[in-house]
């Protein structure tokens, strides 16, 4: 039987998951699944620091030493990657959320840093962004006139998110008199003609981008992408399930750049199938073939923080049961996720459902004198407004397609209501994990599906695919 350093496993076919907290809380083992024969094994948190590990033929730890109880922390996983101005200035990782590195930071970042290809798999507000975030400005220089990274997302409101986290961190005291990272956002609906001009004199350093307007960029070759060195897909698996973007997507991954030449991170809290996903990647040289999967918490994708429950009533009676919620709850900041309006519905030229619950609540509902809506639809504008109103905090009732449900952090929320049960268990994860997130992730927030009795049996296969519970209450 051989042995290798333990770093040095991550070149098999394995993906790397947390397992959740055992008996002794101090002590977290991590689970290794191989592909190449669905083997699995427990490996003590040791696994980042010089151990050994016994490899057999069959490519299976079995086993480790050297365990380390201590936890490392935000400034002893960057050190020597970060620049120095990002860690001295500790408010900055504050500011935006952490500050002790979260389970997928603790667990990717040294990963991360060594430039391998990864796929970041974990709870939504479990800190992806911030760790690919880090990851970036460890390998960037300011001083270099070229885009040296990408960020692709799917929607304006993440890349607004994105955009502005990326620039807190980049900024640099003044008193160093040192150049900072440009950051520039190549969003939808934003002003190409002033980004072209930019692209042109002076390339900024990271752009992030969504998949429209980066390819109108590309296919006029103002946006050269010779010097990338990270390319991150954000919220992976909804993009290549997008009809609209996949072939983009590939034409990305593929045509304008190579990934011999670059690191490649893609992030999701939900990558279905993802021992296929992986498979691909490697496949179709999306990735490098030493791609590392990291999957923390497997066993439990929905956060524990959140409480689910539902109430059933008839289908006309969903605006009422909703009103009743409200006023028995006093949420001060909630989401309220709607579905998007058929194109039969369009058509017909009826009302989409967003519109006519917001009437009904500005008409019924004294709660909150704040009712925003958030959709496909609007003014590229209008949904800038809108957003930028979210983030300024305090008391909101948002309004909301799944627009709302893909990455956008809205910290304060503590209840969603799903007044229409999401098309699959995928989307209700990205709903409900809306709420509950960090710094607030310590006040209770609930989850409320509004369903008739028909759609019980859905919900429940949500709970069983989820595994999580969903507790029935009585207006």
């Amino acid at each position: 039987m051989a042995c290798l350093p333990a770093t040095q496993l991550y070149s098999l076919s394995w993906t790397l998951c947390a397992k959740p907290r055992t008996q002794n809380p101090n002590r977290r083992p991590y689970l290794f699944i191989n592909y190449r024969n669905r083997t699995i094994r427990y490996v003590p948190n040791s696994i980042h620091r010089p151990s050994r590990a016994s490899v057999g033929s069959s490519s299976c730890v079995s086993t480790a030493t050297d365990v380390s109880e201590k936890s490392p922390t935000i400034r002893e996983l960057c050190d020597g990657h970060v620049p120095d101005h990002i860690l001295r200035r500790r408010l900055k990782v504050e500011e935006v959320g952490f500050t002790v590195p979260t389970d997928v930071q603790q667990q990717a970042l040294p990963i991360l840093f060594s430039g391998r290809d990864c796929i970041l798999h974990a709870q939504t507000g479990s800190g992806k962004t911030l760790a690919y975030l880090l990851s970036i400005f460890s390998v960037v220089n300011a001083k270099r006139s070229a885009v040296q990274a990408l960020i692709v997302v799917p929607t304006r409101e993440l890349g607004t998110q994105v955009t502005k986290v990326a620039r807190m961190l980049a900024a640099k005291p003044a008193e160093l008199g040192i150049e900072a990272c440009s950051i520039m956002a190549l969003l939808d609906g934003g002003m190409l003609g002033r980004q072209k001009s930019w692209l042109k004199s002076e390339p900024p350093t990271i752009v992030v981008a969504t998949l429209g307007s980066l390819c109108q960029m590309l296919e006029k070759k103002v946006l050269k992408l010779e010097s990338m060195r990270v390319l991150v897909i954000d919220e992976v698996d909804f993009m290549f399930n997008s009809s609209k973007q996949v072939s983009s997507l590939r034409k990305l991954l593929l045509s304008y750049s190579s990934c011999s030449k670059r690191q490649t991170i893609f992030a999701s809290a939900s990558i279905p199938q993802h021992r296929r996903f992986m498979y691909d990647c490697i496949q179709h040289k999306w990735t490098k073939a030493d791609a590392v999967h990291i999957h923390v918490n497997p066993v439990e994708p929905m956060p524990s923080r959140l409480h689910h429950r539902f109430v059933i009533c008839g289908k006309d009676e969903r605006h009422q049961a909703l009103l009743s919620l409200l006023k028995s709850d006093m949420p001060q900041s909630a989401i309220i996720f709607v579905s998007e309006q058929s194109e039969k519905s369009k058509r017909a030229d009826h009302a989409p459902p967003t519109t006519l619950l917001i009437e009904f609540l500005k008409t019924s509902y004294t709660g909150c004198s704040d009712i925003l809506l958030l959709e496909e639809d609007m003014n590229f504008n209008v949904r800038a407004a809108s957003f930028s109103e979210l983030r300024q905090g305090g008391s909101y009732l948002l309004v909301s397609t799944d627009l709302a449900a893909r990455g956008v952090d809205l910290p304060e929320t503590t209840h969603i209501y799903n007044f229409v049960l999401p098309k699959n268990a995928v989307d209700y994860l990205h709903r409900a994990g809306r709420a509950g997130r960090r710094p607030f992730s310590d006040k209770k927030c609930i989850v409320t599906s509004i369903l008739t009795s028909e759609e019980r049996f859905v919900l429940k296969k949500f709970e069983n695919e989820l595994m999580f519970e969903c507790a029935e209450v009585f207006l």
